[in-house]
């Protein structure tokens, strides 16, 4: 297989704490032009680099994300590696070649309202918005990215069919999202239109070449040098 286009992971999840900017520096520093994290908003609705909305299971701390503020993350010992948005995207501009797709998970959308973690996400992302791609699986929040004028988005598909097809078509997103699992066993095209297609885990480069034979043109892995050698 030919050179493939990486997105890492949670960076560089494999080997570094995920959803940290050493994960997004060391996912560089192994070769990605591109990086993958997540979303969630505290208490205060400070957008913040977290996949899970408690910190339990990376940090170590039984804690939900809704249950704090700004200036309490600030002085937990335990959440030192935790970044905001911000701080993120101070990191995004002094690496100027790199792309980051930022996802919004849907339990900051349920505790805070889609539009106001939308608005409060697209000016925390101003700094690099050039450099910005909004994900989501919630199709309502992609549109209301687009409208607030994030320049790419994307839409991670929830299920390979008709109607994952007719929601694609509707919000013609430059990228679609997709687990490898939802995919048909049939080696078949993927759908057309106006995006990439970029499937994850792969951790393989022989489950690699067979997408890319179907027309993906990007792959999601936390394995980064192994997608990358």
């Amino acid at each position: 297989m030919n050179a493939v286009e990486v997105v890492a992971h949670r960076g560089y999840a494999a080997k570094y704490l995920e959803n940290t900017l050493e994960a997004l520096s060391e996912a560089i520093k192994a070769g990605a032009k591109m990086v993958e994290f997540d979303v969630q908003f505290t208490k205060d609705l400070t957008p913040i680099m977290l996949h899970d909305d408690n910190f339990k299971r990376t940090m170590g701390l039984d804690l939900s994300v809704f249950e704090i503020t700004q200036r309490e993350l600030q002085g937990k010992i335990e959440l030192t590696q935790i970044s905001e948005v911000e701080e993120v995207m101070v990191w995004l501009k002094s690496n100027p070649g790199v792309k980051a797709f930022v996802e919004l998970k849907q339990e900051s959308i349920d505790v805070h309202g889609l539009e106001v973690c939308v608005k409060t996400l697209r000016e925390s992302c101003d700094p690099a918005l050039n450099q910005c791609v909004f994900i989501s699986f919630n199709p309502d929040a992609v549109k209301v990215a687009q409208e607030y004028g994030f320049m790419e988005t994307g839409w991670v598909v929830l299920s390979y069919d008709e109607v994952g097809a007719k929601v694609s078509q509707e919000l013609s997103p430059d990228y679609l999202f997709g687990d490898k699992e939802i995919l048909p066993d049939d080696g078949s095209k993927l759908w057309g239109g106006s995006w990439k297609w970029v499937i994850y885990e792969v951790t393989s480069r022989e489950v690699a070449a067979r997408l890319i034979a179907r027309g993906v043109k990007i792959i999601e892995s936390k394995e980064v040098e192994k997608m990358l050698s």
